[in-house]
């Protein structure tokens, strides 16, 4: 035994040290001869090789993790009792959900998809809001998330009907829909708000996906300076979009035309000029001259001198004296050498493009079309044309272009307005705040903000359109101190005749009713003069009509207002008490009343 030991152990040292020696002098080919098991060659590509014949047969345990108790404290021989320790619900251990990975296929987490908002051009349908039924049963439409380091504050907040107010002459809503992102730091504070506030979206298995929408966002920062001086500068806008252009073409600040503005070419363009005081009966509005500017592009293929053909744009401006082509009008007073709107007298302009008396730039090309008059006193100048119509009626709405300053009725105002005619896309506003705290007792805050409306030429034609815009100012300055048992208030402020927070929302058709409030207006300063959650007007997606009742006018505490005391949830009735056929000694009309404009 002792000797075959031996010869065992010289037999493994001259293999090792002829192995070595074979190994130096021959060239390891690996699996490229091929693989031979048994009396076979196979020459399949392998990895390591395994000797199934030397796998043993094991068994394995295992253990399903004690979660009741790893995570509760559960013992099972133990009394349960949960007057101090309240029960608690079972939670997975695990992370359900899931897979999300990032824009290059790496892996993020695992989870469940409560809110996505995307938008994709160009392509139909490429605005999508997707809040799952999550969004609403888990977090009763309310989600936010938050961090903190140092000083440094964020959170990020995600909601149906969110308290937001920025300042308070630009954006002040009870039930903000989307998302507000908010930053703060001892000195420095940011607010950035994002909403399709034409359509946000219902908690729902499927998403809500359209190609015309109006989006919104807006941002509000504030610095301090000292102890006593905050500054704020902010910035809103509300534009529509169309997601069949490219991402990238034309500006978004101003918006685009959706389907619908832009499904036809403008066959005939109004203008109406009134008296903007009409309650005077004279001064009114003075037409002296008018005329119409028309600019076209058409495309024309040439061919250079070396043979290539190439593609210009040729440009063209045209005036209507020019061609003959003058406006039917209608109404007016005919004076010394203009037309007068005094009073309830109006003067209607129609500019027809399909008339057979018209021989200008086919319509497929006009990019722009201006409109000159020379007016003068307190003119009222407004604008429309066939493809400004409300719904279902399709009717011409105008909307006012121009009015003048003051009560003006000597003439000394005349004056040439050039006005663009467009639809409506988009408007914003941007200004700042300053405010001041406990300077020599007072307190003080200033706004100036300067709002911009945008309107562009529809023609199918082109996917881009001639922009123009009208702008409008605003400011306000309150001045307070507190002196116990004394105070002192002090407030100025002006406003500016086509100063607006109110946007033009597009439905999913692209189609704008601009006569419907109620559908088609979107407030970025809500009425709301009780200051609750609901706002007093009814509106697109909000909560509304405010049915409760007014501050002040339920003082016998029955919860019926008391102008409309016949009124319950049972027999409504919306007549108030001092316009019915009977004798009510104690009702009296609410502007008799002092204090009931809470605002």
């Amino acid at each position: 035994m002792a000797r075959r030991n031996l010869l065992l152990l010289t037999a493994l040292i001259a293999a090792a040290t002829g192995g070595d020696i074979g190994a130096q002098g021959r060239e390891d080919h690996g699996s490229r001869l091929g693989v031979q098991r048994g009396g076979e060659v196979t020459y399949e590509p392998v990895g390591p090789g395994v000797l199934f014949d030397a796998l043993d047969p094991a068994v394995r345990r295992w253990y399903v993790p004690q979660e009741l108790y790893q995570f509760y404290g559960w013992k099972q021989s133990e009394y349960t009792n949960y007057a101090r320790d309240l029960y608690q619900r079972y939670v997975s251990s695990d992370i359900e959900g899931d897979y999300f990975y990032d824009l290059y296929g790496s892996f993020i987490n695992r989870g469940w998809l409560v809110y996505d908002w995307s938008q994709n051009q160009p392509q139909q349908f490429g605005s999508t809001i997707f809040k799952t039924s999550r969004f609403s049963a888990w977090f009763n439409q309310l989600v936010i998330a938050s961090d903190q380091k140092g000083q440094n504050n964020l959170a990020l907040t995600i909601g149906s009907m969110i308290r937001t107010t920025l300042t308070p002459m630009t954006f002040s809503k009870p039930a903000f829909d989307g998302i507000q992102a908010d930053f703060q730091s001892d000195k420095y504070s940011l607010t950035v708000l994002m909403s399709r506030i034409s359509s946000p979206g219902l908690a729902r298995s499927v998403s809500v996906e359209t190609t015309n929408s109006t989006n919104m966002l807006g941002f509000y920062g504030t610095t301090q300076i000292g102890d006593f001086v905050e500054v704020g500068g902010l910035y809103i806008n509300a534009h529509n979009s169309q997601t069949l252009l490219e991402s990238f073409e034309g500006n978004p600040w101003t918006g685009s035309l959706t389907v619908g503005q832009n499904l036809e070419h403008v066959g005939q363009i109004f203008i109406r000029l009134s008296d903007d005081s009409p309650e005077d009966r004279e001064g009114g509005a003075a037409l002296f001259s008018w005329d119409i500017i028309i600019e076209s592009e058409t495309e024309v293929a040439r061919e250079t001198e070396a043979g290539e053909r190439v593609v210009e744009v040729e440009k063209e401006t045209v005036r209507g004296s020019q061609i003959g082509f003058e406006p039917i009008i209608d109404g007016g007073l005919q004076r010394l050498g203009f037309l007068a709107a005094d009073g309830a007298e109006r003067i209607e302009m129609t500019y027809d493009f399909r008339s057979p008396s018209y021989t200008g730039p086919e319509l497929s090309t006009i990019r722009r079309a201006q409109i000159e008059l020379v007016v003068a006193n307190d003119y009222h100048i407004e604008m429309s044309s066939d493809r400004q119509l409300n719904i279902p009626e399709g009717q011409p709405v105008f909307l006012t272009m121009k009015r003048a300053d003051g009560n003006v009725q000597d003439g000394s105002n005349l004056g040439l307005l050039r006005l663009d005619y467009g639809l409506p896309t988009g408007n914003d506003i941007y200004g700042f705040t300053l405010e001041v705290q406990e300077v020599l007792g007072f307190d003080l805050y200033a706004e100036f903000d300067r709002s911009r409306h945008y309107r562009k030429y529809p023609n199918r034609a082109f996917s881009t359109h001639h922009t123009a815009s009208d702008q409008a100012n605003a400011y306000m300055v309150n001045l307070s101190k507190k002196s116990y048992p004394y105070f002192l208030f002090a407030e100025t402020y002006s406003m500016d005749y086509n100063y607006g927070t109110t946007s033009l929302i597009a439905s999913p058709s692209g189609d704008i009713d601009y006569t419907d409030p109620t559908t088609n207006y979107y407030e970025w300063v809500d009425d709301n003069d009780d200051q609750d959650r609901i706002p007093d007007w009814q509106r697109l997606n909000h909560f509304g009509p405010d049915l409760r009742i007014f501050p002040g006018w339920d003082e016998n505490l029955d919860f019926i207002s008391d102008f409309n005391q016949n009124d319950n949830e049972f027999r409504p009735n919306f007549v108030p008490d001092y316009e019915e056929p009977f004798l009510r000694y104690h009702v009296d009309r609410p502007e008799f009343l002092f204090g009931m404009d809470m605002n």
